[in-house]
This record gives structure tokens, sequence and C-alpha cells, in this order.
């Protein structure tokens, strides 16, 4: 492959490719991912159609949390309860709220482990708007209590 038939302009995914130049040497250049520039604003569009369905299927008490996150992290029924130490059919009653709802703190507390969220989050989703994303700084601040942490949001300088 010719070094003009490669260059691809996309930004937010660079690869190196080894190409032969114009003086028919062989040589290192950096260009976008043809695959990445065609698909991954299609990736990102399904991606955020898919939380929002879960969002509004979780405020229109169709589904729990823990179906919610198991989703989002592409995650399986067996990969999930083998690693919060249930049952596949006592998982299955977690993903309804009524199951959700009888659930201890401490397997709560699990499920947060589990998929890397604050407790808290298992109990809210805090939706940010698309313009103010690229202003906003969020750290994640631990304590010493396992069921509480700090958030600090603030706005870049």
């Amino acid at each position: 492959m010719k070094e003009k038939e490669l260059y691809v302009d996309f930004k937010p995914q660079q690869a190196v490719y080894y190409v032969e130049k114009d003086d028919s040497s062989y040589g290192p250049v950096v260009s976008g991912s043809q695959l990445s520039h065609d698909y991954l604003d299609d990736f990102y569009a399904k991606r955020k159609n898919l939380e929002k369905s879960l969002r509004d299927q979780i405020a229109n008490n169709e589904i729990s949390p823990v179906y919610y996150y198991m989703l989002l992290q592409e995650m399986g029924i067996g990969d999930l309860a083998s690693r919060v130490g249930v049952f596949k059919f006592t998982l299955k009653k977690h993903f309804k709220p009524q199951g959700f709802k009888k659930l201890s703190l401490a397997m709560l507390k699990k499920y947060a482990d589990v998929f890397d969220v604050p407790l808290s989050s298992m109990l809210q989703v805090i939706i940010v708007k698309e313009d103010d994303k690229s202003n906003l700084e969020i750290e994640k601040m631990k304590t010493k209590n396992d069921c509480f942490e700090l958030f600090k949001i603030g706005v870049k300088k």
C-alpha cells in the first residue's frame, strides 16, 4: 500500500502503519483508522441510545439497576452471578424492581463493587448535559466508610 492511499483524517483514533513511501522505501506513517472513521460514531450513538432506553425502563419500573449495569458493562448472567456469588435464578430475581427492593445493603455493595460504581449509583443516575460535559471535572474521593464516597465536581480552568 502506498502512503497516499493510506491517509485517513481521523484524529480521535490514530495508528502507525508501515507503508511504501514515494521514494520506494518502507517506513512508519501515522494515520487515522478507516474502520474507526466509519464505525466509531455509530457505536457511540448506539451506546447512547441503549443507555437512554435502559434509564427510561428503570424510571418506568420495568427493570432494576442490576440489569441496567449488567447490560452497560456487557456482562452475561453467568459471569455476573459468579462475580457476585449468587445463583443465576437468584440473579434473575434481582433484575426485577420487586426483587431489587428486597436486597440488603451488603448485597447492593457487592453489586456496586462488581460494576465498579459507587453504592449510591445503584440507587440513582446523574445525567450531565452534553454541552456541559467538556467543562466539568469530577473527582472521586474515597473515605474510610465503604458505603460512603465523596464526589468533587468543578469547572475546568
